[in-house]
């Protein structure tokens, strides 16, 4: 099992080359940055988790030097929190985003957020189940001009003990 940790200082190019690397499948579904991003919007993201009142929670699965997966949480001042999560193409189905989920709302809760938001492309069952069964609820739909992609709006209110008592990684 990959090695969870908090984004650190030096993450901004394993960050680019985790998502630039992500397959046109995973980008479909997964796009926060769009369906490319750049080192200064990496640089950005790792910014905002060492500023002294931090916008955002990342989380990063690391394994042989690589990162395997990533899952944050933005707006953390906002009534709406934001969750998004992804795992590489070649490490899916193997546990990584399920120990990323757990640790995040794990982290969202030490963070006093109670409640947590997400988006997905309705055509994502197997994601959709997967975020049901870590107490998500679909909220809304949306379609999106851009993409042309219908989507869910999906929230999990009061997180669960079992995600509460996961061990966060230390910052560094």
């Amino acid at each position: 099992m990959p090695h969870l940790r908090a984004l650190a200082q030096n993450d901004a190019p394993a960050l680019l080359a985790f998502y630039n690397g992500l397959s046109s499948v995973s980008i479909r579904t997964f796009r926060p940055l769009g369906s490319k991003t750049s080192l200064s919007v990496c640089q950005q993201i790792v910014a905002e988790n060492a500023a002294p009142s931090p916008s955002r929670f990342d989380l990063v699965a690391c394994e042989q030097g690589a990162m395997v997966g990533w899952s944050f949480i933005e707006r953390l001042a906002s009534d709406h929190p934001n969750l998004g999560i992804a795992v590489a193409d070649d490490r899916q189905g193997l546990g990584v985003g399920t120990e990323l989920m757990l640790r995040t709302l794990a982290g969202a809760r030490r963070l006093g957020l109670t409640t947590l938001y997400l988006m997905v492309v309705q055509d994502n069952v197997r994601a959709i189940r997967w975020y049901e069964r870590h107490g998500f609820v679909k909220c809304g739909e949306e379609f999106d001009a851009g993409d042309q992609l219908p989507y869910y709006h999906m929230v999990a209110g009061t997180l669960g003990a079992e995600e509460a008592a996961q061990v966060e990684p230390k910052r560094s």
